[in-house]
């Protein structure tokens, strides 16, 4: 158990599978927290609870001081929001934020999504947010659980390493100090291309999506990772990753391939791809809901925060990413969507017109 080190409030900001498993792991480990969602359904058993009871920890319950729908009565007095909503999401809540927040507080967005910092830091600027707050972004979402009810979950695992950056790149240090005795194998990215370059969602999540449309429409339930990562799907996922590592060697980015990825987060060493997805089908990602439409952020959320911003960057360093480009056609026929014009391209991100080292410079905040 990792005891808070102090009595800070931190709230939780998305109470889906995301946010309640961050609730789960904070709450047993003695932090106060809030937690705060759009939807009713989400929060009122845990309101009614008092908290969230857990399975697979020491403590079974997690105690939550407010669950609530009032993104103010969250935010007020928290010295860490840690945003856990869809990428698509972030403009809009930050937005809703600009007026509510103090000077000195951290948000944390888990996951960023792609420079979700970038995104964040504009819509906040635009609304006319005049508090001093940092901004940082993790790569990965820490937990692996299922959620049995609204006020209920089972842990299963946590990741042994994931990153952080913020904007600029030089309160990285900072952020991290303030959080990383809750999350003891987060360490610290160089910038925010590191981050966003690590994100693997849209490659894995993307992959098996369009590959299995079946599956996703089909009355049947099934696991995602056991079902789908067949070796076929898996040489489709290894021809985007490649894309991926040249995008980052263009900007000086230094990332691993998704097997060595997984050799370094869940200790799957020696393995495929395919033999590695299968076992974190097992043990990992066992309790794991599959996607049953292509609305689901699996899609929808990786395909625009993930892989549009990957071909875009490698437009501008001159890298062609035709498999990239084509799952993302692939995604627009599927759903009758045009995810280059509604995802995170430069210009969303900002970027629209720079060069690489403008690029660089941007990111790391100078």
């Amino acid at each position: 158990m990792i005891v808070a080190k102090d009595k800070e409030i931190w709230t939780i900001i998305g109470a889906g599978m995301g946010g309640k498993g961050l609730a789960a792991q904070l709450g047993i480990d003695g932090h106060r927290l809030r937690i705060q969602d759009i939807d009713e359904a989400q929060i009122a058993g845990m309101r009614a609870a008092g908290g969230l009871h857990v399975e697979g920890r020491d403590i079974s319950f997690a105690p939550v001081e407010l669950a609530t729908t009032d993104l103010a009565a969250a935010v007020q007095g928290a010295a860490v929001l840690i945003v856990s909503t869809y990428g698509n999401d972030h403009p809009t809540l930050a937005r809703q934020l600009a007026p509510l927040l103090e000077d000195g507080q951290l948000i944390v967005l888990c996951q960023g999504h792609f420079c979700g910092p970038l995104v964040f830091r504009s819509a906040l600027d635009a609304a006319g947010c005049k508090a001093r707050v940092d901004i940082a972004e993790m790569d990965a979402y820490p937990y692996m659980l299922h959620v049995k009810t609204p006020d209920s979950v089972i842990m299963t695992s946590i990741k042994e390493k994931w990153h952080l950056a913020a904007l600029p790149a030089s309160r990285t240090a900072a952020c991290l100090a303030r959080i990383q005795h809750a999350f003891p194998g987060l360490a610290a990215a160089g910038t925010m291309l590191e981050t966003a370059l690590v994100d693997l969602g849209g490659i894995l999540h993307v992959g098996g999506m369009i590959t299995n449309v079946g599956m996703v429409e089909g009355e049947q339930s099934y696991n995602f990772y056991a079902n789908n990562m067949v070796p076929s799907v898996c040489n489709l996922l290894l021809a985007m990753d490649r894309e991926r590592l040249q995008v980052a060697q263009a900007f000086a980015i230094k990332t691993v391939d998704i097997p060595t990825w997984l050799a370094i987060t869940y200790s799957f060493r020696d393995m495929t791809l395919h033999e590695a997805l299968q076992k974190m089908a097992v043990t990992h990602y066992r309790y794991a809901p599959a996607p049953k439409s292509l609305t689901h952020r699996y899609l929808v959320q990786d395909v625009g925060c993930g892989l549009v911003p990957l071909s875009a960057l490698g437009k501008v360093a001159g890298i062609a990413t035709p498999v990239i480009d084509s799952v993302i056609q692939i995604a627009n026929a599927l759903t009758g969507r045009d995810f280059f014009v509604e995802g995170r391209n430069l210009q969303a991100l900002g970027l629209a017109g720079k060069s690489i080292a403008e690029i660089n410079a941007t990111i790391t905040g100078k």
